[in-house]
């Protein structure tokens, strides 16, 4: 391991490590086509885009072949979802032998020096970590991630990003920029690992997290195993939020709760979240997050629902007004 005020040149040293991107996609090209192009503006040299196109009808491989040759494509038969994507992917770069692997997804883009940076940290920190970026929202500029704990987290309402440096001796420069120790896992936008933790931790588990969930549950089993997560601070990656169920017709809908409670592209589909936490909660925390949060889901679905509908929200109000009405009258009288 370097020490902390060494500095590791990984934009023209060639010894520097090598990367593979993996990036899973499934009909979103001009999503894909924009997450490359900023890839290849980042200045690490020692870096090779995989794509994996998981049964693309939108021409997903013949473009990438035309636009960019160098990117090597991994095909899927469009039942992979983003476990078993990752898993193609993080498969053939192991077999090609890098040490290694950033997760991306199509939808983000990754700012100049950013793989640097995370190099860069990694080989400060030691092997045993993963090296997590801040997400930033192309919406609004927030971040969308910088260390936050999941939103099922009793700490999620509460957390403000202010711990304490990995360590009081790092030098605040761009050449050494600044990192943390984190707590919470980062999900699959923007993630370093190095290629030895597959061997320790195996790969994504895509049949019980076929798609969300399965980056998180792949950091906890890491974490039981000792690694350790660090921030690099000034690593970005922009994320265009996925809407996708906002724009089902009918919100609060039966249908739409069924699809928000169940989808498989639901990132809060009960059944895979329960999973989760049960694996990874003692049975005392578990009981403690997983039944106030199903509570807490049904009273947001059953007044969306409700407040959507006039007259029953209106039927509703009237009956509590009576509710209250009658007690007033009944502490009146003294009864």
């Amino acid at each position: 391991m370097l020490d902390s005020h060494q500095s590791f040149d990984t934009k023209c040293d060639q010894n520097a490590p090598a990367v593979a991107v993996i990036i899973p996609t499934h009909n979103r090209w001009n999503l894909a086509h924009e997450a490359i192009t900023a890839l290849l503006a980042d200045d690490y040299p020692h870096k090779t885009i995989y794509l994996v196109d998981d049964g693309s009808i939108d021409g997903t491989s013949t473009r990438c072949r035309e636009n960019y040759p160098e990117i090597r494509i991994c095909p899927g038969d469009g039942k992979l979802w983003w476990g078993g994507a990752i898993n193609v992917g993080i498969e053939q770069a192991l077999l090609d032998g890098f040490e290694l692997v950033f997760w991306l997804n199509d939808d983000n883009l990754v700012e100049r020096s950013t793989i640097r940076q995370m190099v860069d940290i990694h080989l400060q920190c030691g092997k045993d970590t993963i090296i997590a970026s801040r997400t930033v929202s192309t919406t609004n500029g927030e971040d969308e991630w910088a260390g936050h704990p999941p939103r099922w987290h009793p700490d999620y309402a509460g957390w403000t990003a202010q711990p304490p440096l990995l360590s009081p001796s790092v030098i605040q420069s761009l050449d050494n920029p600044l990192y943390r120790k984190i707590d919470h896992p980062p999900g699959g936008r923007g993630v370093l690992i190095p290629s030895s933790c597959f061997s320790v931790v195996g790969l994504i588990d895509q049949r019980c997290f076929p798609h969300y969930w399965a980056d998180h549950d792949f950091h906890y089993r890491a974490r039981k195993q000792g690694y350790r997560y660090i921030l690099a601070e000034g690593a970005v990656v922009w994320n265009r939020p996925n809407s996708s169920l906002n724009q089902i017709d009918n919100c609060f809908s039966i249908g739409w709760s069924l699809q928000f409670l169940f989808a498989r592209r639901s990132a809060m589909n009960l059944p895979t979240l329960r999973r989760l936490l049960k694996r990874h909660l003692d049975p005392d925390d578990y009981r403690h997050i997983w039944y106030p949060h199903l509570w807490n889901t049904s009273l947001w679905l059953a007044s969306g629902w409700v407040n959507r509908h006039p007259w029953i929200h209106k039927n509703i109000r009237s009956a509590w007004n009576l509710i209250n009405s009658l007690r007033r009258a009944l502490d009146f009288l003294g009864l």
